[in-house]
């Protein structure tokens, strides 16, 4: 049972400012479509994709720090250090590559097939590396909260 309000407690204390971030983080790419509808040529240049991954993948960075900063302060610092700082370095770590990978397929794009294929493999390989991760973390912490559990966080109220 302490287990079960310990969850509940942090999930009531990320929820709101994660939340938050995850619907306005949308709004800068909606934007920049918008203008871009209505400039000829855009869509051909592919600044559009370019801005939208960085700026999607950037908000992943800073959502897991808003996570690291509000948990360092709720948790002991032994545990904290055991499980949200691996799983947040995992999970920062998996955002900035991606977008290193696409930029490296934009400037050399004789190499954006093995560009692509390296994100998928990246992707893939990052997922199970953070699943692996938080099962690690649950069992050392039951009341662990992961992302998944945040972004399927609604207030009761």
């Amino acid at each position: 049972m302490n287990t079960l309000l310990e969850k509940n407690a942090r999930l009531n204390l990320l929820g709101p400012p994660l939340k938050k971030l995850q619907h306005l983080t949308p709004v800068p790419v909606l934007v920049f479509a918008v203008i871009g509808w209505f400039i000829p040529g855009f869509w051909e240049t592919g600044l559009f994709t370019l801005f939208s991954i960085t700026v999607l993948c950037l908000a992943g960075v800073v959502r897991e720090i808003m996570r690291l900063r509000i948990l360092k302060q709720r948790l002991p610092a032994e545990l904290y250090q055991q499980t949200v700082l691996k799983v947040g370095r995992a999970s920062m770590i998996g955002y900035l590559v991606p977008i290193i990978l696409f930029y490296a397929g934009m400037i050399f794009p004789q190499y954006s097939s093995v560009s692509f294929t390296l994100i998928l493999f990246w992707v893939f390989a990052i997922t199970v590396y953070v699943s692996r991760l938080n099962r690690v973390a649950k069992q050392l912490d039951p009341a662990f909260v992961t992302m998944r559990e945040v972004e399927q966080y609604r207030k009761r109220g």
